[in-house]
């Protein structure tokens, strides 16, 4: 099994940082992306990477009206009978955040998310977290309960998936933490970037977070896919944000998003 993005929570309402959020991009290293910003003119309150093939995110956080939102891709069905591509699926953390009726943020009705190849899409906040997810047949979305979480390709909690086995009870096991803004990063998720390291899983481990697998394409080119990038976000009950990034999962590199990084 080949892990695709993994997004750990842990949702406690009425502390004093609600929502703390752990979260590992795995794609093919080949495929280019900008650095956390506010990439959007349209929606200059989004802060998120953003994918240079389809102009979308995994991940985006709004600042201003502090929640987070993420995207995993689920099953991919086979092409559509129209012969055209499929939506991209990176547009809907930036619709979740934006609101907005229909089944879906972003999907204005149940014919236009039949064009969508499988995802589960995440929105949280201080007082709740919604997860949408969509097998191309059918559609569940539910809220999550306090406490810790695991969302991973095949969706919520599912033991099914070795990560979440191993991973989970590591999550539990990991203190609260006040991450306000300012502190190292080090200093402000004591133990959380830690546990981001992967817990000395092998990158080829079927329980890794952090992976990185050589798969062979129909034309004999190897292509690598693995872990590109990792996340850190907590949301306040005063509505403080503390975003933290890194682009070297396998040595990482940890810095604090608070300005658009420069050239």
């Amino acid at each position: 099994m080949i892990g695709v993005c993994t997004v750990m929570l842990r949702f406690a309402p009425g502390s004093r940082w609600p929502l703390l959020v752990a979260a590992v991009r795995d794609e093919f290293t080949e495929r280019t992306w900008d650095a956390p910003a506010p990439h959007w003119p349209d929606q200059p309150y989004a802060w998120g990477g953003r994918d240079r093939t389809a102009g979308g995110t995994w991940l985006a956080v709004d600042r201003s009206r502090p929640a987070v939102a993420a995207l995993l891709n689920g099953v991919r069905r086979d092409p559509p009978e129209h012969g055209g591509p499929r939506p991209t699926r990176g547009a809907l953390p930036l619709a979740a955040l934006a609101g907005g009726a229909g089944p879906v943020p972003g999907i204005a009705d149940r014919a236009a998310l039949a064009e969508y190849d499988g995802f589960h899409l995440l929105r949280a906040d201080v007082a709740s977290i919604d997860l949408w997810s969509w097998d191309g047949t059918d559609l569940d979305r539910r809220s999550l309960a306090p406490g810790d979480h695991i969302v991973v390709n095949l969706g919520l909690d599912r033991e099914s998936d070795p990560l979440v086995p191993h991973f989970l009870p590591l999550l539990r096991a990991l203190p609260d933490v006040s991450p306000a803004p300012g502190p190292a990063p080090a200093d402000a998720w004591p133990g959380w970037i830690d546990l981001l390291r992967g817990d000395g899983l092998a990158p080829t481990d079927e329980r890794g977070l952090i992976i990185d697998h050589e798969i062979e394409d129909p034309a004999g080119v190897v292509h690598h896919y693995g872990s590109t990038s990792a996340t850190l976000v907590a949301l306040g009950a005063d509505g403080a944000v503390r975003y933290d990034f890194t682009a070297t999962p396998q040595d990482p590199r940890w810095y604090e998003v608070r300005d658009v990084p420069s050239a």
